[in-house]
């Protein structure tokens, strides 16, 4: 059965907006003696893989420990008094995602 006259509508869900300037944020010159924050969002094995992501470090680096936070869902950012609280006792963040 045809359907003439009936256009085929297609909607392109990237976004067209300019992207905003960035930059990476910096970098310590060695990770020796660093606390590592460890930010997971709460999808299946997220925490695994930021602690072998930790426990790769820890190999090649004599880090100062690592703090966990998970934020819940990777359906939102996390919650910024979460951020800042964490921010005061690590020295790098790592955030990952898993399947």
């Amino acid at each position: 059965m045809t359907t003439q006259g009936s256009p085929i509508v297609t909607l392109d869900p990237r976004d067209d907006s300019p992207a905003a300037p960035s930059r990476l944020a910096q970098r310590p010159a060695t990770l020796d003696g660093k606390v590592i924050g460890l930010f997971a969002n709460n999808k299946p094995h997220s925490e695994d893989l930021l602690r072998r992501i930790a426990a790769i470090i820890g190999e090649r680096y004599d880090i100062g420990g690592t703090v966990e936070h998970n934020k819940g869902g990777w359906q939102w950012p996390a919650r910024i008094e979460d951020l800042q609280r964490t921010a005061k006792s690590i020295d790098v963040a790592i955030h990952a995602t898993a399947e």
